[in-house]
């Protein structure tokens, strides 16, 4: 097992002239050898552990030439990029690295120096690479120079170079055919070519951590399938050594969690050993751990492994570092209290919760699963870890004056179906509402005459409403819609009213969940008062009715309660004559700060429907296209019973056009490989799954495909708008098309297509990828992942201001994952959350944004975007303070509202208000997890970011590097 590291921790040159002075060229003079002794923490630890353990490392990078975005090199421990290493005609070196560097340099000949040219950030590293104005030139010149110097300085010390570019963005649909690590590769090769070759030096490349190919896609520059192609001007591969930094999965501004989780670095190993010979590959880990504050949103900060151990020791205790006021390094009005940091069995890493008075994983959470007989919230899982959810907004009625609850039809007749019942005990205990199916009239055929007569007469039902005072009222329907084209046509007191016309195509509460409580307005009743319902249609029922003052939908997410006990830390006392250790209760908080592990996300298209196609096959259905919700492009006649027209011995309908599905559509069901999916075989043909709803709205389209690696012909993709029904031939088409390889946009009428756009897709076949299309007022953008592919703001052929919406397939086979339609005309907030804490309810986390609301808690928004310029939400889980509150001690309920849909919980903490967070460090036992499994791996060895943060332990695990 190798062992390599970097300078980052080295003494300053003012600390290491207090332990020697270089009296001339390579010679030291030591001045005071316990110098070191008085620096700080992390540069003594790396200098004892240089001292004691140099025989363990094989390479060693200077991690201090810095580049510009011009190319030119910089000293980058200076933080200063204007402090350029040469002077101006480059003729002489104006900085050096550090003395002790050089120190170490001369005294260790057998590490394998390596000199690192670090370029950060998009603003200096994307020039570099597009070199437009011989940037490159300038980094191949200017390094030369300092490479060739730093040889002729330590002679046979310099073993090669390091080149650490770092960003965490790609231009993969801004530069000309996307080829951005196709640049970085020819760059790497200009420098082997240039500079290593001619100096027989080797190469080291480091590269961010990725799991896949392109995943994730903001890596995309360092693709790794590109860079193991380039071969330099021998043949060889471009480097002989790839640095993986596999650290920093947990960052400052992610929740807390080890810097390289056991999971996640097994997925890492795996593809750096797919694309690089293993014996190449070094596999980072990191010797520090971080801090993550629980009562403020602050960056987490690093933590070395010395100052862990004063946490541990009660020998220190949270700070608010240096406020404006005073200028002075200010610590809380707190207790120093020992903690005792606990073993994580997946990653090795130990965990300390700091100042925090109880904490709880989702396990210890006490759901309520169901309001009014809903399912409301949820225990899922996602990449092992568990989390709580709702995954819609559900209705939390608000009613005030209610005047009447009417649960119960008067009477009926003619062609009347009873439901189901419903008991919404949580809005109306001890009520029990009973459906109704209420149809038109059915006939029968009259053979001998070959007519039709009436067999049942239209259904009716009466509903007599008797209020103790007239006046103006709100009227609520209690209904059940479980189809998508829910009407029920009402007559109020003589006047018609149709319940489902009156709302827009977004109406969450269509299908999920079908029964709630419907707001049909304000209405004069008398004392006395009549309702018949005339009609229900698609199955639609009517369950009853309210009276009231006032009502609100209260649209919210589901409710989980903590049992939190809180008790005081003891610390030590005094020692009493016989020796013994007293105990005493240490400082107890006077406010804590209740604190959730959440992952919210910014407004997302209001959902109008989902489908992950599973529930099908427990229904036995073999194709969606016969479905009512994917209905076949077809005329029908209505079925039997349905009309007067004499019809082949049936009763049925005028012929009507209707749906607009065609072909063969299987669902599926999930296995160990692979997701539920629908298949569709279009080999030779098309088809389209559209669902049979035309939506009057600006439509977001998502749809997740993987096509058969066999059929190089398929195209497969998004229909939007479609219209005219009884056909399956018109409307636009998002495809990708793989026979031609590129994306197309395409308008469709009566079967003849025409190509609006086209853009080259690197799309591979067998691969599943999620298609996207946009659509706002006549503009388009279709996206595969995040990326948009194709942007069209043209002329359209043809607008439209409703439409249906489905996906598409032709010329192969593919299966299709998962279908969602939302609107861009309104926006759901993702982000809202409350705590209620001795019945008072605490609201917290709404960000401050220039909309309203709707009367569904949407925001009133048409666009791409929700045109946010300041809010920025992670997309990782975050400890965010939801309230602080007085403190107390021993048991007391508490309980988390999911205010708006969409918002993951993981982790509960109750912590000191001045000061609490949870600190994450490896050790010895976590870096031999990570050693055993680069050592299955068959990898070069460990690279340890960096020496002087470390367990001092881990030396005594690393065999002698020679």
């Amino acid at each position: 097992m190798r062992f390599m590291s970097w300078s980052l921790n080295e003494p300053t040159n003012t600390n290491f002239n207090q332990f020697a002075e270089e009296v001339s060229e390579g010679q030291w003079n030591i001045i005071d050898p316990d110098a070191y002794l008085n620096w700080s923490s992390n540069r003594k630890n790396f200098w004892i552990a240089f001292r004691d353990h140099h025989e363990k490392i094989k390479s060693f990078g200077l991690h201090d030439f810095g580049v510009n975005s011009d190319g030119k090199i910089y000293h980058y421990k200076l933080g200063d990029d204007s402090a350029l290493m040469l002077n101006e005609d480059e003729t002489e070196i104006v900085y050096w690295m550090r003395n002790s560097l050089r120190y170490l340099v001369d005294h260790y000949p057998d590490v394998e120096w390596f000199m690192q040219a670090v370029c950060m950030g998009p603003s200096r590293v994307n020039p570099v690479l597009d070199n437009e104005n011989g940037e490159q030139e300038n980094f191949i010149r200017q390094f030369s120079i300092l490479v060739d110097a730093y040889m002729n300085r330590f002679p046979n010390r310099i073993k090669g170079i390091e080149i650490d570019f770092e960003k965490s963005s790609s231009r993969r649909q801004s530069l000309p055919n996307g080829q951005e690590a196709e640049l970085y590769r020819d760059f790497l090769k200009k420098v082997k070519d240039q500079i290593c070759i001619p100096r027989g030096l080797k190469m080291r490349v480091n590269l961010h951590a990725m799991t896949g190919y392109l995943d994730p896609y903001w890596y995309e520059w360092t693709d790794y399938l590109i860079l193991a192609s380039g071969k330099d001007a021998n043949g060889n591969m471009l480097a002989e050594e790839w640095q993986v930094m596999s650290y920093d999965f947990a960052h400052g501004d992610s929740s807390p969690g080890p810097s390289t989780p056991v999971w996640w670095l097994h997925n890492v190993l795996s593809y750096s050993v797919e694309a690089f010979p293993p014996e190449t590959v070094w596999v980072g880990n990191a010797a520090y751990g971080r801090r993550w504050p629980l009562n403020n949103n602050n960056t987490g900060v690093a933590l070395t492994y010395s100052q862990l151990l004063f946490w541990q020791n009660g020998e220190n205790k949270h700070n608010i570092g240096r406020p404006i006021d005073t200028g002075l390094f200010t610590f809380v009005d707190q207790g120093y209290i020992p903690f005792v940091g606990f073993h994580d069995d997946e990653s090795g890493y130990q965990r300390t919760f700091l100042h925090c008075y109880d904490r709880f994983e989702v396990g210890f959470a006490n759901l309520h699963r169901t309001y009014n007989g809903n399912n409301v919230i949820f225990r899922a899982t996602y990449g092992g870890q568990d989390y709580i959810t709702s995954y819609v907004k559900y209705q939390k009625p608000k009613f005030e004056g209610i005047q009447l609850v009417k649960t119960d039809r008067d009477t009926h007749s003619g062609n009347v179906t009873q439901g189901s019942t419903w008991s919404p005990s949580d809005t109306f205990p001890n009520r029990t509402f009973r459906g109704y199916l209420v149809g038109g009239r059915i006939y029968a055929p009259d053979h001998d005459n070959e007519t039709c007569v009436v067999e049942e007469e239209q259904g009716r039902l009466i509903y007599n409403l008797n209020l103790s005072r007239s006046g103006r009222y709100r009227l609520i329907a209690v209904v059940q819609f479980p189809y998508l084209n829910c009407r029920i046509r009402l007559n109020i007191n003589g006047s018609s009213y149709v319940i489902g016309d009156d709302i827009p195509d977004w109406y969450p509460l269509m299908v999920n969940p079908a029964r709630h409580f419907y707001d049909c307005g304000s209405w004069d009743f008398n004392t006395s008062n009549t309702i018949e319902v005339l009609r229900t249609e698609d199955s639609a029922q009517i369950m009853g009715f309210i009276v009231c003052n006032s009502f609100d939908h209260g649209m919210t997410g589901g409710e989980v309660s903590y049992n939190v006990n809180l008790q005081p830390y003891v610390v030590r006392d005094r020692v009493r004559e016989d020796g013994i250790v007293t105990k005493k209760e240490a400082d107890f908080p006077s406010e804590m700060t209740l604190t959730g592990e959440l992952l919210r996300r910014p407004p997302r298209p209001a959902i109008f429907w989902e489908d992950l196609f599973a529930p099908f096959i427990n229904d036995n259905i073999d194709n969606l296209a016969e479905t009512r919700y994917y209905q076949r492009a077809m005329i029908s006649d209505g079925g039997s019973g349905s009309g007067t027209n004499y019809n082949g011995g049936r009763c049925t309908s005028a012929p009507e056009a209707v749906g607009y599905s065609n072909g063969t559509w299987v669902p599926d069901d999930a296995n160990n490989t692979d997701d539920a999916y629908v298949f569709c075989d279009a080999r030779g043909s098309s088809a389209q799954l559209v669902l049979y709803k035309d939506v009057k709205f600006n439509p977001h389209i998502e749809a997740d495909f993987r096509g058969d690696s066999r059929d190089r012909n398929v195209a497969y993709g998004i229909r939007f708008f479609a219209h005219t029904k009884g056909t399956s031939n018109n409307g636009y088409l998002f495809l990708a098309d793989h026979s031609s390889g590129v994306y197309r946009l395409i308008y469709e009428s009566n079967g003849s297509q025409t190509t609006l756009a086209t853009a080259n897709m690197g799309l591979t076949l067998g691969n599943r990828y999620s298609l996207r299309v946009r659509y706002v007022n006549g503009s388009i953008r279709c996206m595969v992942g995040q990326s948009t592919v194709l942007s069209y703001s043209g002329s359209l052929p043809e607008t439209f201001s409703r439409g249906a919406h489905g996906v598409y397939v032709r010329n192969g086979r593919a299966r299709c994952y998962r279908f969602h339609l939302a609107t861009n005309d309104r926006y759901e907030p993702m982000e809202k959350v409350s705590v209620i804490v001795d019945g008072q309810e605490i609201s917290s986390l709404e960000e401050d944004r220039p909309y309203q609301y709707d009367e569904l808690g949407y925001y009133i928004h048409t666009g791409f975007e929700t045109d946010e310029t300041t809010i920025d939400i992670s997309n990782d889980y975050v400890n965010l303070p939801i309230a602080t509150v007085p403190s107390w001690r021993g048991a007391k309920n508490v309980t988390i509202r999911l205010a708006d849909a969409g918002v993951w919980l993981r982790r509960f903490y109750v912590g000191d208000a001045k000061g609490c967070s949870i600190a994450w460090n490896s050790d010895l036992e976590g870096f031999i997890t990570t050693l055993g499994m680069i050592n299955d791996y068959g990898c070069r060895g460990v690279a340890m970011w960096t020496m002087g943060q470390e367990d001092p332990r881990v030396f005594t695990y690393l065999p002698d590097a020679n």
